[in-house]
């Protein structure tokens, strides 16, 4: 800028001198240090006014115009999904966590496109849960994609500053799409693009079993509602041992839940459903569970309520809890006074509270708690969500917990039948049919033998027997016979104690009767004959 601007001058001084005489010299030898100074600026003016002045004007009278001609020449149009780049956001509650999730969502949704296509430059990278690949495009690949008969085009792209260089490592996925299909995409493929790779995303992750820390805990700096580990239970529908008819029932009932979102939104119920599973002790009720868990692929709570202190802390342990969950709370006879027995009870009023006047502390989960929990208005706050109650006696419970509508589906688990057998059979054997298993059908119609038995027993045949069918199945039969001799034994010396036990406290409760009775005539022979009880019972002596 220096040399133009001196010739400038040394041109100017010239022509002065020439044309205007001593007057032009002095003007221009005193204003020569000046002019140095503006003719940059004079020269920027010159650059940039004519295109600020253009620009001013197209914004003004031309930018509609040329909008329509570009919709006509270029009629297609361009979503940008970023990736987020981990920023804080504040609300008036404090700092928010600014991390959407929709590139990872988008991102998934489109490794499957790219692996069934023939895009030849892909990225792999490791799911953030679990052991599986999460395979991505390139960038500069581009990947075609159709919604109902609407073509659509998705390219990874990264993000560049105005002159066209590289601006770090964030990426977008950038779909492309006619002008024309704007609300379709915006209203519906966009939204099935999210849940469809959120599916993709939670069949990646691994599952967890969640139990809930004491709540007496809770106010530790570093306290969480529920801790975990990895699930991974090998027990399917196919393994476990039960008539065939009920697992295809409860199957077709979970796959119907599965399936029933939009059905649930339009009932106007949430989407939850519940199972009591009842039944004596050994017949399956936890591998039920896990079974229920691994053919829906859920995370499973298992609830303690023996370390939940009020009904407000199980309220925050179902806050707590995620979608796509199994919420179980096993012996429930045994965890919480849920008996039947509430007509016979008076109602604390005193305080302005509801509850039963018992002997419980305040500070404990009541049923009305409880039942707060499974279907009051904030167990709408996460979908797609099973309670199950597991218990050994059905007959315990309120009506109240477990009628329909709570527990939707009430599901028996019984002893050991022969269905149930082959099941065991071919875990443990790796056989289908054989002669003996009509003898072993015989003994399990004979004896109630809970799938735990008879499970135990064909470990020990197996152990006994090499392995080999029929001497394991012979081993079975008797050790079966055995425990069913033994069993029936036990229940006999219990009927009997029982049964002495029972009269002996039939006569106790007659003789301290007979005693409150003896009691209370003295007392009131002694006041008709104006005497203290004392004086009464000296003179019967």
């Amino acid at each position: 800028m220096a040399e133009p601007g001196k010739r400038a001058v040394a041109q100017w001084r010239r022509w002065a001198l020439a044309n205007l005489g001593p007057f032009a010299a002095l003007f221009t030898t005193n204003f020569s240090s000046a002019w140095l100074i503006l003719a940059p600026v004079v020269s920027l003016v010159a650059t940039y006014a004519p295109r600020r002045l253009f620009r001013t004007y197209f914004n003004l009278f031309l930018r509609r115009r040329a909008r329509r001609l570009l919709n006509v020449v270029d009629p297609y149009v361009t979503i940008d999904i970023s990736e987020p780049g981990g920023e804080v956001r504040y609300s008036r509650y404090g700092p928010v966590s600014d991390n959407d999730s929709t590139y990872e969502e988008v991102k998934a949704y489109l490794s499957g496109a790219a692996r069934e296509q023939d895009a030849r430059e892909l990225r792999a990278e490791g799911a953030r849960e679990g052991n599986g690949l999460v395979v991505s495009m390139r960038d500069g690949q581009d990947v075609a994609d159709e919604f109902r008969g609407v073509p659509l085009w998705w390219s990874s792209v990264v993000a560049r500053d105005v002159q066209g260089q590289r601006k770090g490592d964030r990426r977008f996925q950038r779909l492309t799409f006619h002008l024309r299909h704007r609300a379709l995409v915006v209203d519906e493929y966009l939204p099935h693009v999210r849940r469809q790779g959120r599916e993709i995303l939670f069949s990646n992750r691994r599952r967890r079993l969640y139990t809930n820390s004491k709540s007496r805990d809770s106010y530790s700096y570093e306290y969480k509602s529920w801790s975990y580990i990895d699930f991974d239970h090998p027990t399917t529908f196919d393994t476990l041992a039960m008539d065939r008819a009920k697992k295809r029932d409860i199957i077709h009932d979970l796959d119907t839940f599965r399936n029933s979102r939009e059905f649930y939104r339009r009932a106007g119920k949430p989407w939850k459903r519940g199972y009591l599973l009842y039944g004596p002790p050994g017949t399956g009720k936890s591998t039920m569970v896990a079974a229920m868990a691994n053919y829906l692929d859920y995370d499973i709570y298992d609830v303690e309520l023996t370390v939940v202190h009020t009904n407000s802390d199980l309220r925050k342990l179902l806050i707590d809890t995620t979608s796509k969950s199994i919420i179980v709370i096993e012996d429930i006879d045994c965890t919480l006074d849920v008996t039947g027995d509430r007509a016979g009870r008076p109602r604390r009023r005193a305080n302005g509270g509801g509850g039963d006047a018992d002997d419980r502390p305040r500070d404990s989960v009541t049923l009305s708690g409880l039942l707060n929990f499974i279907d009051g208005l904030w167990s709408a706050c996460t979908g797609e969500r099973i309670v199950v109650f597991t218990t050994n006696h059905v007959e315990r419970l309120d009506p109240a917990l477990i009628r329909r509508g709570r527990m939707d589906m009430h599901i028996e688990m019984s002893y050991c039948r022969f269905e149930a057998f082959q099941t065991l059979a071919k875990n443990y054997l790796d056989i289908d049919d054989h002669d003996l298993f009509a003898a072993v059908g015989e003994v399990l119609r004979e004896e109630n033998l809970t799938p735990a038995d008879v499970a135990e027993c064909l470990m020990a045949a197996r152990r006994a027997g090499s392995g080999e069918p029929s001497p394991c199945l012979e081993i079975l039969i008797d050790e079966l016979k055995k425990r069913a001799a033994e069993k029936a034994k036990a229940e006999a010396e219990a009927k009997g104690v029982f049964g002495w036990l029972q009269a002996d406290t039939v006569a106790a409760v007659w003789t301290a009767a007979a005693a409150i009775h003896r009691e209370k005539n003295t007392v009131e022979a002694a006041a008709a004959a104006g005497l203290q009880p004392q004086q009464a019972a000296a003179n019967k002596l």
